[in-house]
């Protein structure tokens, strides 16, 4: 049986899968103390909404891709996390940039809609550069690929989350 509050947010979350695509993707962040069941809202989200393969076109489509931020964050280790969870080969000498595209290419091949970001606040970890690095990073990732951003985490990472949004309840319409 899921809260009024949970149900609440999963619907939130499933309506971004029917957003029409666009330049200024809508995203959420959700945030609130340790065992508050974020991470069940987060794994509900994605087990409702899991891979899935056509067997006539031989096309994978993940609409909903989860992972947890990195710790501390950096860039290379961003991308490093993103490419082992799309299951793609890491060649150890590859620059960011090849890695980015790496991850742009797949993640746009498989249809990703929702990037889903657990733990967050992992980014409060790093200096204010790599902070600033990531978030735009995020940014960029929900720009290029028309795709919406649902981020977890603690309540000390709502000025974190909030920098990427553009109002005050963690949205951006």
């Amino acid at each position: 049986m899921l809260y009024p509050r949970a149900k609440q947010a999963l619907d939130r979350l499933s309506r971004l899968l029917d957003h029409p695509r666009g330049t200024r993707m809508p995203s959420i962040a959700i945030y609130g103390d340790s065992g508050m069941g974020k991470t069940m809202i987060m794994s509900r989200f994605r087990d409702e909404h899991p891979p899935s393969f056509n067997p006539l076109t031989g096309t994978l489509k993940t609409p909903v891709l989860a992972m947890e931020m990195t710790s501390p964050p950096g860039e290379r280790r961003f991308y490093a996390e993103l490419l082992t969870l799309l299951g793609a080969p890491q060649r150890p000498r590859a620059d960011i940039a090849q890695m980015e595209q790496a991850a742009l290419r797949i993640m746009e091949a498989i249809g990703v809609q929702v990037l889903v970001i657990d733990e967050v606040h992992n980014i409060l970890a790093g200096t204010y550069r790599e902070q600033r690095i990531v978030l735009n990073t995020l940014r960029f990732l929900s720009n290029r690929l028309q795709i919406s951003l649902v981020c977890f985490g603690v309540n000390e990472a709502r000025e974190a989350i909030a920098a990427m949004s553009n109002s005050p309840d963690g949205s951006n319409s």
